[in-house]
């Protein structure tokens, strides 16, 4: 997979800019201020359909403009698309694949990438939910399926404690055997997909830990299920946990035990690294994790997805960058990375000077 140009037209600080990415590895430069950030902001959004900076839209709209137009060219499997975005103030987004309206679940998984960014660290020490977020963005990337799953049961989660609430407000006992039903169903794949994925990712977290850390360190993902020490997805488990938590779910109107409610933990050398592990341990970890997930999608699509590695500079020293970049070079990743100096001496570079 290859990004072939980036036009933001009314978006964030560039009123019309393209750039247009090398094969391999593109170094973007330029003092705080310039825009870097804003660039990978629109790579990553073309992905996924959301920023990774901000909740709402609007704000990724130049000030003063009423809309602002994401347009992405890339090719996979040597065949050309295009992807473009309309944002407005007043109509929300709007996309296009091919000048073909597309709603955002049909766009997750068109154009993959893997983001590393310095708030990468609430991965590890963040709540549980961004853990959450980093396994179904993954999954999602490479089976729509997956996609529809995580939709259908948040659905019936919020339908189950909808449910719950107006029991309590009308007094009258709540009928969740429906919504446990699809809950339970649900549940039983996604647990067993997110396990499958932990599972392929242990096998290569330790390689790509090797490049940034000399083998000093050994990395692994445990996946931490609620209501069970050892992760659980049949059905019948989850209808008796369902039934038996009905009281207390009742009286709190949620619904406590499902993949909505498990976690992960990130061990190095067997420790929990969340408290063990320090800033700068932690941040190796999660760059080596976001390999691991690189080399996922590759696994699984056939291609390496764009990896996009915002100011790296701050997070590695000299040897571990050297290390990384030439990995990447070898492997064909094409990479853009954003940084106030230049990192490596290959590549292209895009300089964006005081570009406002």
């Amino acid at each position: 997979m290859r990004c072939q140009s980036l036009r933001l037209i009314q978006i964030r600080s560039f009123q019309d800019k393209t750039i247009e990415p090398a094969e391999d590895l593109t170094l973007i430069t330029g003092p705080n201020g310039s825009g870097k950030t804003n660039l990978m902001e629109a790579l990553s959004y073309g992905s996924t359909g959301k920023s990774f900076r901000t909740g709402s839209d609007g704000e990724m709209i130049r000030l003063g403009e009423d809309e602002g137009t994401i347009l992405l060219t890339y090719t996979v499997h040597r065949v050309n698309q295009e992807i473009k975005i309309r944002l407005s103030r007043e109509s929300g987004k709007k996309i296009f694949l091919n000048e073909t309206p597309i709603r955002r679940k049909e766009l997750v998984g068109l154009f993959r990438t893997v983001l590393f960014t310095p708030d990468e660290l609430q991965l590890i020490k963040g709540s549980p939910q961004n853990r959450r977020r980093f396994l179904d963005m993954e999954i999602s990337q490479v089976s729509p399926r997956y996609y529809e799953e995580i939709l259908r049961y948040t659905r019936a989660v919020q339908q189950r404690n909808a449910e719950l609430k107006n029991a309590q407000i009308s007094g009258k006992k709540p009928d969740l055997d429906l919504w446990d039903m699809q809950i339970a169903s649900g549940a039983c794949y996604i647990v067993r997909k997110r396990l499958e994925t932990i599972s392929k990712m242990n096998e290569t977290v330790p390689a790509m830990e090797s490049i940034l850390t000399e083998n000093r360190e050994k990395l692994e993902i445990r996946y931490l299920q609620q209501g069970s020490g050892e992760p659980r997805f049949d059905m019948e488990w989850y209808l008796e946990q369902l039934s038996s938590r009905r009281e207390e779910d009742a009286r709190f109107c949620h619904t406590s035990i499902g993949p909505h409610r498990d976690d992960c933990l990130f061990l190095m050398n067997g420790l929990d690294i969340s408290a063990y592990g320090s800033q700068g341990q932690q941040r190796t970890a999660i760059l080596s994790m976001k390999l691991s997930e690189m080399e996922f999608i590759r696994k699984e699509t056939g291609e390496y997805p764009v990896l996009l590695l915002d100011d790296i500079g701050s997070e590695l020293d000299e040897s571990r960058k050297k290390a990384l970049f030439s990995f990447l070079m070898k492997n064909k990743v094409q990479t853009i990375v954003t940084g106030t100096e230049i990192l490596s001496d290959g590549g292209k570079v895009i300089d964006l000077g005081n570009n406002e």
